[in-house]
């Protein structure tokens, strides 16, 4: 039985432009998902992916980006923008309604549940209002509320969704980290401080364990509002995700070789 492969996207705004060209490279090496998680900006990869949008048409959404397109002006006591306009992106991209549980493979979005400060993560439900909660920057944007939790931005309790992938069985795990190099810059904006902010806690991340694999892009020279340079961006997604292709064939087959020999056991002992 073929071992399933699993995908974590993680968080990192502007950023997440590298996740296209991981896909793009798995897609030009033959390493099939069979299940994907995101949490923030992997979110809406993940989502996108998951419902079967191409990655040409992921990019060309991708280029009309920035945080004026996926963000609202609505203050209030909890934040100072709301980013509901992400949801409108979203549907423009996948069309109509759409729940978690009907994507084309298994899907999972991380949030924080910021009332009692545990991971939420959604297998099921609105898409939609999923990766909205995911990608809620704290203060900069509005928590989002789903029944009568409130939610904000899944980095702040795992950046990289490993435990995503666990929940949906995968049995290798490949994870990308995007925010594990950071600019030493100083922040231009308000979205730029609470971004590094969560880009600083997010680096500690429990590490992929045993057979897992971390594909970690080099994008130091980049920061969360640099949407008008996603296909570089995306390029050095592509490079480091092509430098892990022989760790991950080797991996995908000794699991291969593993389960033929188990099952040659069990045919064995009759």
């Amino acid at each position: 039985m073929a071992k399933k492969i699993g995908l974590a996207l993680g968080g990192g705004s502007a950023l997440g432009n590298a996740h296209l060209g991981v896909l793009q490279s798995f897609a030009d090496h033959g390493i099939p998902i069979d299940c994907i998680a995101g949490t923030s900006a992997g979110a809406v990869v993940a989502a996108c992916y998951a419902f079967g949008v191409s990655i040409e048409k992921m990019q060309s959404a991708a280029e009309q980006l920035n945080w004026r397109a996926i963000s609202k002006f609505l203050p209030s006591k909890l934040g100072i923008i709301s980013n509901e306009a992400l949801a409108n992106v979203l549907e423009d991209v996948l069309g109509g309604d759409r729940r978690i549980e009907k994507a084309d493979m298994p899907l999972a979005i991380v949030a924080t549940d910021v009332g009692n400060g545990e991971k939420v993560v959604f297998r099921s439900g609105s898409v939609f209002a999923a990766v909205r909660a995911s990608a809620a920057i704290p203060i900069i944007f509005t928590p989002v509320m789903i029944g009568d939790k409130c939610f904000v931005d899944g980095g702040i309790v795992e950046n990289v969704p490993m435990s995503g992938l666990a929940e949906m069985g995968a049995d290798i795990r490949i994870g990308v980290n995007l925010t594990h190099w950071m600019s030493h810059e100083m922040p231009k904006n308000m979205l730029d401080v609470m971004e590094k902010s969560i880009r600083i806690m997010s680096r500690y991340d429990v590490p992929p364990g045993d057979g897992d694999i971390m594909i970690v892009p080099r994008l130091d020279e980049y920061t969360s509002s640099d949407f008008q340079k996603g296909r570089e961006i995306a390029a050095h997604g592509y490079r480091a995700a092509t430098l892990k292709i022989p760790e991950i064939k080797r991996l995908i087959g000794a699991r291969e070789s593993e389960s033929l020999f188990r099952q040659f056991s069990r045919w064995f002992r009759g």
